[in-house]
């Protein structure tokens, strides 16, 4: 009987102990109102078939408002530069240096080269980014043409090279070109801000915000009613940025989302996206 208790008893602590793990490599999200499998996968930009596997989803048209989902965690890149060794890389990135020893099958830690591509695994931070529903209310047009350089999502950061989240896309035009009001709505920021350099932030009539980024110079004023398709500004490559480039976001219910969730995806297929 005390044999029976110890071995069910030793069971639970390793199935708690591989639940943690397991647990670690992924985020929870919680489905909301018009949401559907293929929208979610989109925005986490993980594969529909991984996220219907991992949560033993029998019928994929078949998901709740409520339901919790769990999402595989992303994992990015980073060039090894003169100088650096993993432990100042993993200091740098704020990731754990066995993890990053582990995941990149590195037989000697103290053997790193320059040029040297690494995976870097997931810090483990707790905060989680949620998808914002998608609305129907408001039909987005691409604010301005060009090609896609860096995506919504997880990356190392260009210029400060560590690991941050990228709240917009970046588009890569040359200075001067006009951008382009995504929805109607009303101007409620013009100025310079930050690391988006001069901003604008347009308020829609379902509450929803876009956001452009970089411009050279800005064409209207906070409390401009302004008309879809308007030019509202000038591109650039003004705060934090590597070169000219508009940076855009769509934010819904105060949350980031991606912005190809919700633009014209016929034009991803034109020619414009690396």
């Amino acid at each position: 009987m005390k044999y029976t208790k110890k071995i069910i008893i030793l069971v639970t602590f390793f199935v708690l102990i591989s639940s943690i793990i397991f647990a670690q490599d992924y985020l929870t999200y919680q489905v909301k109102k018009g949401d559907s499998l293929s929208i979610i996968a989109q925005g986490f930009k993980v594969k529909l078939s991984d996220l219907i596997a991992i949560n033993e989803i029998k019928n994929p048209d078949l998901i709740h408002t409520g339901q919790k989902l769990l999402i595989p965690k992303e994992n990015s890149s980073y060039i090894v530069k003169k100088g650096e060794s993993l432990s100042k890389i993993a200091s740098r990135l704020k990731v754990n240096l066995p993890n990053l020893i582990k995941i990149n099958q590195i037989k000697n830690p103290d053997l790193v080269y320059v040029g040297q591509k690494l995976v870097i695994p997931s810090s483990g931070q707790t905060r989680e980014y949620q998808l914002a529903s998608r609305s129907n209310a408001i039909s987005y047009i691409w604010p301005i043409q060009g090609r896609i350089t860096s995506e919504y999502g997880w990356r190392i950061h260009p210029v400060y090279q560590r690991r941050e989240f990228h709240t917009g896309i970046d588009i890569a035009v040359p200075i001067g070109c006009p951008v382009y009001a995504a929805a109607a709505g009303q101007v409620i920021y013009s100025g310079y801000l930050g690391g988006y350099g001069n901003l604008v932030i347009l308020k829609h009539r379902d509450n929803s915000k876009t956001y452009y980024g970089h411009n050279i110079e800005l064409l209207v004023k906070k409390g401009d009613i302004i008309k879809k398709g308007k030019v509202i500004a000038l591109s650039g490559s003004t705060g934090v940025s590597t070169g000219p480039h508009l940076h855009f976001e769509i934010r819904i219910n105060g949350k980031h989302c991606n912005p190809l969730n919700y633009l014209n995806q016929r034009y991803l297929n034109n020619g414009f996206r690396i």
